[in-house]
């Protein structure tokens, strides 16, 4: 937990020209910020070699650190790879600040039997960031390249050749040695500065064609029809400060590039319903609903969207209802333009690593893990590893078939239930390409789909230095579907003089949640499960029950909310599923 402070005001007016049309607006404003307290910084693989090496002549050595290193004489050097925390400095400190604004303005009303609707939307959030007490990479290293100086005292070598006259040596080699001298030299903060905005123009039309002669004989209503138009822009921006963008702050993993991008979509679109029976016999209403809509994006994607709906009620209090629905969703700005960088996954092991690997020398060469490594490859501690994540310019949309079969029951007035089975699927998904399924399909099969991902370290490790990594940025990926049903009742009941009681029920039984990460892979079964490849929780069963009591004071409300979430485990216990 961490302490935030949140600021939020809203505003709406209308303004009435005549009967046929009224102005109307909303402005709306929201800031938060909060400081999160995060562990020390430090030397997080910091490869000391090469230019970077630890040297027989560094006077902060003891003998025995020397013996220890293999730094026999002069001129020798140790090939290191050093993890330490900072923990005299203390934690890293994040603040964290989000303002937003949106605004509406528009004009509605009535032109002969047609309804319209003109607005323009405009909204807007702003994110900065400042990181303090991280460390420099660059000066980390530059502070661990420690000679004699001229009186024999530790002095930083980038001192003696002018590169840094600032830097302070770093002395992790004693207790107690590490001088606040150097942790000022070495603690440095970080700045970023973003925005994601969207400006929306749209016209809505909706009439009843009943008014002009368009019903069936055996329905009182008219055949309902709505048209409209929109026009969308999205843009983001992101700006940091030379620490991030260079990766010189150790904590962050690698370098976050600026990076800017927007893109537009024109939406035209049209609904219609048709009461086709109306108090007949067995069908007190059936109604037919239709719609479709084209969506044209700036990004050159095109899609369609369109869907069907049966509701038949034979009687009052009983209401079937069927839909059918082909939806399309472009990827949004931030998985389009959002800048790849470097972050930990989690894994229980490293199949190549350690001693006694459970993968064969041949499945690791597949993934870069040479003879002399194979046996010899230090496992990651923390059990996190590197991947690329970051957002992708040239996704296509995802598509899905939805069908929903329910039954709506009020038995009395105060009653209601609603039963809904869904049976969902979604092709092209955008997300990244789990890092431990490139990482097992490459074990496998050696397919460069997934082998052309993974790049090792000169250790051989998939963590310890940043050159280690498994590309996850977005893609388009294999498919989703989830079958199961939803449950909702709702009661409510005058109390007389003690106001009012509602109860209310929503549940969901979740029969399966299978995953594909690529078109033809092996599917996987996520219902009741939770882990590094299925992602969040999601339980078998789950439900929340709500007591409402409207006291007798106006205006006054006490309610208390019950949640229950049933049958959830790891992940790494799970099977795949049948592929069909």
């Amino acid at each position: 937990r961490r302490a935030s402070e949140r600021s939020r005001c809203s505003s709406s007016a209308h303004y009435d020209i005549s009967g046929k049309a009224r102005v109307y607006g909303e402005a709306s404003f929201h800031d938060d910020s909060t400081v999160a307290q995060i562990a020390p910084s430090g030397l997080f693989g910091l490869d000391a070699s090469g230019a970077n090496a630890i040297t027989f002549e560094n006077p902060l050595l003891s003998n025995a650190w020397r013996q220890t290193l293999g730094l026999n004489a002069p001129g020798d050097t140790a090939d290191l790879v050093i993890f330490r925390r900072n923990v005299e400095g203390g934690g890293r400190r994040d603040d964290l600040n989000h303002t937003s604004y949106r605004g509406v303005v528009g004009v509605k009303g009535d032109v002969g039997n047609w309804k319209y609707d003109v607005f323009a939307q405009v909204g807007k959030v702003r994110y900065a960031e400042t990181y303090f007490n991280d460390f420099s990479v660059a000066r980390s290293a530059r502070a661990l390249d420690v000679v004699p100086g001229a009186n024999g005292a530790p002095v930083c070598r980038s001192t003696l050749n002018g590169i840094d006259p600032n830097c302070v040596p770093y002395n992790i080699w004693s207790l107690g040695g590490i001088t606040q001298e150097a942790l000022t030299y070495l603690q440095t903060p970080g700045f970023q500065r973003g925005s994601t905005s969207q400006t929306v123009q749209g016209v809505n039309l909706s009439t009843d064609l009943g008014e002009y002669g368009l019903k069936l004989p055996t329905s009182t209503e008219g055949i309902g029809l709505a048209l409209g138009w929109e026009h969308r822009t999205e843009k983001l921006s992101l700006d940091n400060d030379a620490a991030f963008e260079s990766g010189d702050l150790a904590g962050q993993g690698g370098p976050t590039k600026n990076v800017s991008g927007q893109f537009s979509v024109r939406d035209y679109y049209a609904e219609t319903r048709i009461p086709i029976l109306q108090k007949q016999p067995f069908a007190d209403q059936l109604n037919v609903t239709a719609s479709y809509r084209k969506s044209d994006y700036s990004t050159g994607q095109k899609t369609s969207s369109y869907g069907a709906g049966i509701e038949w009620a034979p009687i009052k209090e009983a209401k079937f209802r069927f839909s059918y629905q082909r939806a399309a969703r472009a990827a949004n700005v931030v998985e389009l333009y959002t800048p790849a960088g470097l972050g930990l996954y989690d894994m229980s092991s490293d199949p190549c690593a350690g001693t006694t690997p459970t993968a064969t020398l041949a499945q690791c060469a597949r993934t870069g893990v040479t003879a002399a490594q194979y046996g010899n490859i230090v496992d990651s501690p923390a059990q996190q590893y590197n991947q690329i994540s970051g957002g992708n310019a040239n996704l296509a949309p995802e598509e899905s078939d939805s069908y929903t079969l329910g039954l709506v029951l009020t038995p009395t007035r105060n009653t209601s239930v609603t039963i809904d089975a869904f049976d969902m699927k979604v092709n092209g998904i955008i997300g990244g390409l789990p890092a431990t399924t490139s990482l097992e399909s490459c074990l496998a099969t050696g397919d460069p789909t997934f082998c052309s991902l993974i790049t090792r370290d000169r250790l051989g490790t998939l963590w310890a230095l940043e050159t280690a990594q498994i590309v996850a940025t977005n893609q388009n990926l294999g498919m989703a579907s989830t079958k199961g049903v939803d449950l909702g009742a709702n009661w409510n009941t005058k109390l007389g003089a003690w106001g009012s009681l509602n109860l209310s029920l929503m549940g969901t039984y979740l029969k399966e949640f299978k995953q594909q990460d690529l078109p033809g892979g092996d599917t996987r079964d996520c219902a009741g499960l939770h882990g590094p490849t299925c992602g969040v929780p999601l339980p078998k069963w789950r439900h929340k029950v709500r007591a409402v009591w409207g006291t007798p004071w106006n205006g006054v409300e006490l309610g208390a909310t019950w949640r229950y979430v049933r049958g959830v485990d790891l992940d790494t216990e799970s099977e795949p599923a049948d592929a069909s």
